[in-house]
């Protein structure tokens, strides 16, 4: 049976900020004894990270390697060319005003490139994705619309493939990403924080999102009836497989309003079913990123990390971070 516990293990309050900061949260625990252990090691090594660094603004974004990756994914070779070369077509010819002494015509020349008038233009193409409230429809099709637009391929020359379920969801009105914590028994990964999901059955399964809906039910007790898939999130499947050894598809559904009779957690592969509100994974203070592994997100209850910790930061900023998010303040 599954038990719901809010307060994850804390003394409780009267305190009205202490209920504010756990609306949101939910816990289900399908048994009692939860060894810390892994959670503490994680915490141990990151300590020795550092966290991601600014720079300037950049073509697209700030970060200089998110505007590299961007750059590289979303643009092709002659497109990237032919922009250096305009560029550099422009840097000489600017470099010929300033030795003739004509400033004004520079100065024209220059302006656009102004710290303030590049926030101006990207401002000016925001676009909004309103949180407040949590999910709804409104919200719900525009990252529908923002999966889509996404290339989703996979190489055939990964034999072994997977899926796992991002599942978005309503706690309290505040709009959530549902985990799961590994059951301590299981011989992979045990006592890990992940996304319900698992291999492909190449008997059973006749799509990977026939494979994250049947692993989801068996795992936490939602059904595909409980389940509106909105798309699939691209990842880079050459990274995905020298983290886990396996091309492994996200596919970003949504459950609805969560309840304390929702979730079932299969005791035998689940220790545990935890939320964690959506707003915290855009705080880019409690991601730790270290070179050579995938970025650590620090703000719940337990950290994830690993692929878990790969996909939720590849949501937050190939999907996410297009848009000016609006949560409840």
């Amino acid at each position: 049976r599954a038990i719901q516990d809010t307060d994850d293990g804390e003394p409780s309050s009267s305190s009205n900020s202490t209920a504010d900061e756990k609306r949101g949260r939910r816990v289900w625990r399908a048994i009692q004894d939860t060894d810390e252990s892994l959670s503490r090691i994680c915490e141990q090594q990151e300590r020795e990270g550092g966290r991601m660094k600014q720079s300037q603004l950049g073509v697209l974004r700030e970060d200089p390697h998110e505007d590299m990756r961007l750059l590289m994914e979303n643009f092709t070779v002659s497109s990237l060319a032919s922009a250096v070369r305009d560029r550099e077509d422009t840097l000489q010819h600017c470099a010929t005003l300033l030795s003739q002494n004509r400033i004004a015509e520079l100065t024209k020349i220059l302006n656009p490139y102004e710290r303030q008038f590049i926030l101006s233009r990207r401002r000016s193409k925001e676009k909004i994705l309103d949180f407040r409230g949590g999910f709804n429809n409104q919200n719900i099709e525009l990252l529908r619309k923002g999966l889509n637009r996404m290339p989703r391929t996979v190489s055939t020359a990964y034999s072994k493939r997977a899926g796992v379920v991002l599942p978005l969801c309503n706690v309290d009105g505040i709009p959530c990403i549902l985990f799961e914590k590994r059951s301590r028994r299981l011989r992979a990964h045990p006592d890990e924080v992940c996304l319900p999901g698992g291999m492909v059955s190449e008997g059973d399964d006749k799509t990977i999102i026939q494979t994250c809906l049947r692993e989801m039910d068996e795992e936490i007790g939602v059904g595909s009836e409980s389940a509106t898939v909105l798309g699939v999130l691209r990842c880079n499947w050459g990274e995905v497989h020298h983290l886990v050894g396996v091309a492994v598809t996200p596919v970003v559904c949504y459950l609805g309003d969560l309840d304390k009779f929702q979730l079932h957690p299969n005791p035998d592969e689940c220790a545990e079913c935890f939320t964690v509100p959506l707003e915290l994974f855009l705080d880019r203070d409690r991601w730790v990123h270290k070179q050579h592994y995938a970025p650590f997100f620090t703000g719940g209850p337990h950290i994830i990390w690993g692929l878990t910790g790969y996909i939720i930061h590849r949501l937050v900023i190939d999907l996410m971070e297009q848009y000016k998010v609006l949560f409840d303040t």
